[in-house]
């Protein structure tokens, strides 16, 4: 989408939408059918599982692994690997 940044290593799935003004920084892996919102920074080195969904103005640390079929809420700012399936809200 419009402004979104994919850098250097990124890896990007199959059906995947990368909102406006996105940042997928180097070597990030997003898995196939993933919807990273609107002014999301998904940082270098991060892995997001398949099916998963990251919420407007996310912030998720680097290194980070979030599991598949998660869904991550808005404004929230992931510190730690997340097991498949989670649910995280403010």
């Amino acid at each position: 989408m419009h402004g979104a940044v994919v850098n250097a290593g990124a890896v990007i799935g199959k059906n995947c939408i990368i909102n406006t003004s996105a940042v997928i920084e180097h070597d990030a892996v997003i898995g196939n059918h993933c919807h990273i919102s609107t002014s999301s920074v998904v940082n270098g080195g991060v892995k997001i599982g398949k099916q998963s969904f990251v919420g407007s103005n996310t912030v998720i640390r680097e290194y980070i692994e979030i599991g598949e079929n998660s869904v991550i809420g808005a404004g929230l700012r992931i510190m730690r690997s997340l097991p498949p399936d989670s649910f995280e809200k403010a």
